[in-house]
């Protein structure tokens, strides 16, 4: 069945008219052009195809934004545009330039003295010859994607020619069909700019927020090839566009592209290269599929193989450039594989099939080998060290062996210089303590030897140091809880998980029952009064639902009851009276008094009378958290200050495993998981573990 185009010209002498149906115009450029830099990006691409060796984009700063009164500019010197050339070319919608001109064109260019020093006089013409980028014929529209009212003025060397396309003027309702007039009028040629060229100046625009110009810059230029950037030049308000590639370790090759056949004519030509740091913008990552010098594959991308390569963290260190000119090398219309905002290819098509399969396998070599190369040049930074290498060669041959092989992976993990230093720190004071246990259980066979013992005891020495250093470390990183603490009580932070957040203050003092009292040893946490009766031998008593958060054993044999609440909730009555509840139930098994302590941050919403009650009750008390915080941390800080001096701790065996359990909990969050839950309340500072098994109504 034959149909009218959506939009075609009416040729007349004298006259530019849009024939529109319905709202095909809208689906032109509105649709398929929203983000700036795609658009801004197509309309350059016009002026390569002008056969323009100069671009000049114009945006408001941000200051000036005013999207009712701002308008952006693109400004070539181009080959220009005549009346009869923007009637029968121009407004035709949907003209493939193709079928006439074939790939490339050449054209004959006047002088322009700013980009063509080598040629002396303007009689001189400027040949021009490249692969024409557009192909679609609706280009040209992709302005009405990020404004209403799009004015080109086009000249050549004799005359100049404006007009004007508005949307508003220009859309019409579903199933209407109606020629529209163009307004234009004959203008000067802007010799002043150019001896050709075109402006097309874009106004009502529609988004609410300035363009942010460093990004657009950065956009434009991973969008053209360095090929289309040498022989165009694109500047945005006045500063030509960054050569987006970051500081590189290595580019392969070093200079120019790796070229690889497909057969029948076929090539890629690439090139790839390893950022000396982390790429933090996104649009940066992986590859970039450029077709005919503009983008035709955006990234991030990487074939979709990065999910089943071994280096995947290096995905944010790779970065490059495929040129597969091949992907759009026909004139017909129905031959297209690059979406019409050129940020993807259509790779479901048969015919990428086996550039795909390539591309895939490309992407695994150089994210092993982009892994491999960091983890060199990052282990030979670390060993360059001279501190590091000191402590290294300090280790027995064995672990010098293992240590240098951990430094070489660790190098290939994502994470910065200063963070890998701090990380290999903390793999060499593993093996150091180590090391130090095992100097202990060869004093004895050294004894035998007077020679071989002073040996010993003189390593023995120099651990001293290190002793001291794994104590502070235990200290440090206690304090490093309390801040934690500290800052969960001023976020108000729940007493158990929820929706909310993960970090609780239930999970907090359960893996760290210190902070509610250095002298209290924790027996037990969120057990049901029943169950613990049960467990005291009380089994015949009836089941009861409540539950405490925590049951201790103080340094004076007393038994105690905590209930915590959270920082910023004001405690009420019924509540306080439960832990009375839970205390009475709990002394028909337990012949020992029972306290209570009420844990909160706000003075309980009672009345004074009730809370003096609280107050005279010898068995209760109320705590708040910034006392409970306040007087614990006294206790580490004054600790800590002892330890700046020379110290020898005979508990010192017990805390090393107090320091793996503290930064496991400081990396992770204060939040435990099954398994940690599982395994029970973690060793004390203070044990009373033996009066809390003695019979309960002693």
């Amino acid at each position: 069945m034959n149909s009218s185009p959506p939009i075609e010209t009416v040729q007349e002498d004298n006259k530019l008219t849009f024939k529109v149906l319905g709202r095909m115009l809208e689906h032109f450029g509105v649709h398929m052009y929203k983000r700036r830099e795609v658009a801004i990006a197509e309309l350059i691409s016009n002026s390569w195809d002008a056969g323009a060796n100069r671009v000049e984009v114009s945006v408001p700063e941000a200051g000036q934004y005013d999207k009712r009164h701002s308008v952006i500019t693109v400004r070539d010197n181009g080959c220009g545009m005549k009346f009869q050339e923007v009637r029968d070319c121009f407004l035709v919608i949907g003209r493939n330039r193709r079928k006439v001109s074939g790939l490339e064109i050449q054209m004959h260019m006047p002088f322009d003295p700013e980009f063509d020093p080598a040629l002396d006089t303007k009689s001189t013409p400027r040949i021009v010859k490249r692969r024409i980028m557009g192909r679609k014929g609706i280009g040209k529209l992709a302005g009405f994607g990020v404004a209403k009212v799009m004015t080109f003025e086009s000249w050549t060397e004799a005359a100049g020619i404006r007009f004007t396309l508005d949307i508003d003027r220009l859309k019409r309702e579903d199933n209407t069909f109606e020629a529209i007039e163009i307004d234009w009028e004959v203008t000067q040629p802007r010799s002043q700019f150019s001896a050709s060229g075109t402006i097309v100046t874009l106004a009502k625009l529609k988004h609410g927020t300035p363009v942010d110009i460093e990004k657009l810059k950065m956009s434009l230029s991973r969008r053209f090839s360095r090929s289309v950037r040498g022989q165009m030049h694109i500047k945005a308000n006045g500063l030509e566009l960054p050569d987006p590639t970051p500081e590189l370790l290595l580019r392969s090759p070093e200079v120019g592209f790796h070229v690889h056949q497909f057969g029948e004519g076929r090539e890629a030509k690439y090139w790839y290269g390893f950022s000396k740091e982390t790429i933090k913008n996104r649009e940066l990552w992986g590859f970039s599929v450029l077709v005919n010098g503009k983008i035709a594959q955006a990234p991030p991308f990487f074939f979709d193989a990065e999910a089943t390569a071994s280096g995947q963290h290096a995905t944010r260190y790779l970065i490059g450039e495929i040129e597969a000119d091949f992907i759009d090398a026909s004139v017909e219309d129905d031959e297209d594989l690059i979406s019409t905002d050129r940020q993807e290819l259509d790779w479901d098509d048969e015919r990428l099939k086996g550039f795909l399969e390539w591309g895939k396998k490309l992407t695994r070599d150089t994210l092993r080998e982009c892994t491999d190369f960091r983890g060199d040049v990052t282990a030979k930074e670390l060993e360059d060290d001279a501190e590091i290498e000191s402590r290294i060669h300090k280790l027995d041959s064995q672990a010098v062996t293992q240590v240098r092989s951990f430094i070489r992976i660790l190098g290939n993990a994502s994470v910065e210089k200063e963070q890998s230093r701090n990380l290999v720190d903390t793999l060499l004071r593993a093996y150091e303590y180590r090391q130090f246990h095992d100097l202990i259980s060869q004093i004895e066979e050294a004894a035998k030897s007077p020679d071989r013992l002073a040996e010993i005891l003189q390593r023995l020495s120099e651990w001293k140091v290190m002793e001291s250093r794994a104590i502070l470390e235990i200290i440090k990183g206690r304090l490093d809880i309390l801040d934690k603490f500290e800052k969960m009580l001023c976020n108000d932070a729940p007493e158990t998980a929820s929706s909310r957040s993960p970090e609780n203050l239930h999970d907090l003092l359960g893996a760290n029952p210190w902070l509610l009292n250095p002298e209290w040893q924790v027996l037990a946490e969120e057990k049901k009064i029943t169950t613990q009766l049960r467990e005291w031998g009380a089994a015949d008593l009836p089941d009861y639902n409540g539950r405490y958060d925590f049951l201790a054993l103080g340094s004076d044999g007393l038994l105690v009851i905590i209930e915590i609440k959270r920082s910023e909730h004001p405690a009420k009555l019924e509540e306080m009276n439960r832990l009375t509840v839970y205390q009475d139930k709990l002394s028909l098994a337990h012949g020992r008094p029972i306290r209570m302590v009420f844990i909160c941050g706000r003075e309980p919403k009672i009345s004074r009378q009730s809370l003096d009650g609280f107050a005279n009750n010898p068995h209760y008390e109320i705590r708040y958290w910034h006392q409970l915080f306040s007087k614990t941390r006294k206790v580490y800080e004054h600790y800590r200050a002892v330890l700046e001096g020379s110290v020898t701790d005979p508990a010192f065996a017990a805390k090393e495993k107090e320091i793996q359990s503290t930064r496991e909990l400081l990396a992770h969050g204060i939040h435990r998981d099954a398994i940690a839950r599982t395994s029970g309340i973690p060793p004390q500072d203070v044990n009373y573990q033996g009066e809390a098994n003695s019979s309960p109504n002693s």
